[in-house]
């Protein structure tokens, strides 16, 4: 077991934990951002699975969040405004009319002290940020978020967020998987399962309208393995308003222990997720295209990764029939989300 911190070229920290059989996770102490998750084949071939920058500076802007940690609030708040105590309280707009991932100063962008411990079956990282004034919240936000791997090829992030003034808080990480290996090919191929049967309905500038539709017999039920590329390309009008893909919330199934499934057959390269969040925001990169850079040399391009940002959804802001979101100052945010690998 090992973990360790270490200075980057431009002044940040670079964090490594690694397990007795090679997993390793990299993240930067700059927006908890995971810059490498590598795991081994079903070969023993060991090769990274998530999408990072070639060059660290772009980390800095990151417009598709690469391997970020993402709040206050993660998702779209519709016009960028929600109502508290009777009275309209507005934030930046970063996104069209809406508020995106927290805004500007989001935690994406902040810098998070880490301290390093280690158990006989597992080695962590506690990133500690407090009382942060972000983008015209309401009351300052305290985290402490923890990553963890195991020796089972666990990657576990613990939440855990107070705040000083009843404020909204859903906190996700929007790290990319391709589960490949060095972005080998997109991620069309891989099977996926989800245990949702339902979603929340997404207007053509991908704000929720606030209408719950049932996954059943239609392209967005996962209950049962799919692959993505056969679904991905059906005839419905939501696929085509989140640009040929998917960028929807679904609601989880709590009775089922392990919420989705994430496999390709080629590398036998598996992920299997639990998490105590209602439910997950399941990207399918549609928007990444861009000249720069990924570690591998490649250029970013549509499909290149996938999303599984677990989280509470700030519809519940606007709309009924969603779990709230809402933390007061005399309670705690908690929550856990477990991604674990094999192969075969």
């Amino acid at each position: 077991m090992k973990a360790i911190n270490q200075q980057t070229s431009n002044g940040w920290t670079e964090t490594i934990l690694e397990n007795d059989h090679g997993m390793c996770l990299k993240f930067l102490n700059f927006g908890g951002i995971v810059t490498d998750l590598i795991v081994p084949d079903k070969r023993g071939v060991h090769e990274n699975v998530v999408l990072s920058y070639a060059d660290l500076s772009h980390y800095k802007e990151n417009k598709p969040y690469f391997g970020a940690l993402i709040g206050p609030v993660a998702g779209r708040i519709k016009d960028a405004c929600f109502i508290k105590n009777g009275k309209k309280h507005t934030l930046s707009a970063n996104d069209g009319h809406h508020h995106l991932h927290g805004g500007g100063n989001g935690l994406h962008q902040q810098l998070f002290s880490v301290t390093l411990f280690q158990h006989e079956d597992r080695v962590g990282a506690i990133l500690t940020a407090e009382e942060m004034e972000m983008d015209h919240y309401p009351g300052k936000l305290t985290t402490t978020i923890t990553y963890i791997v195991t020796n089972e090829n666990e990657w576990i992030i613990d939440y855990h967020a107070t705040v000083d003034e009843m404020m909204p808080v859903t906190l996700t990480n929007h790290t990319y998987f391709n589960l490949t290996g060095g972005v080998k090919r997109s991620v069309l191929n891989h099977v996926i399962m989800l245990e949702s049967d339902s979603y929340l309905e997404l207007d053509e500038t991908l704000a929720p309208t606030g209408f719950i539709r049932s996954t059943t017999h239609t392209p967005f039920d996962f209950r049962s393995e799919k692959r993505l590329g056969e679904r991905i390309h059906l005839t419905h009008h939501q696929l085509q308003v989140a640009k040929n893909g998917y960028d929807h919330y679904f609601l989880l199934d709590h009775t089922k222990e392990v919420k989705a499934v994430i496999y390709d057959e080629e590398s036998g390269r598996k992920l299997v997720m639990r998490t105590t969040q209602p439910g997950v925001v399941f990207y399918t990169g549609n928007s990444l295209e861009d000249e720069l850079l990924l570690k591998e040399g490649k250029k970013i391009e549509k499909h290149a990764g996938l999303c599984l940002e677990t989280q509470g959804h700030p519809a519940a802001l606007q709309h009924k029939g969603l779990p709230s979101i809402w933390l007061k100052p005399e309670d705690v945010y908690k929550h856990e989300t477990v991604y674990r690998f094999s192969a075969e």
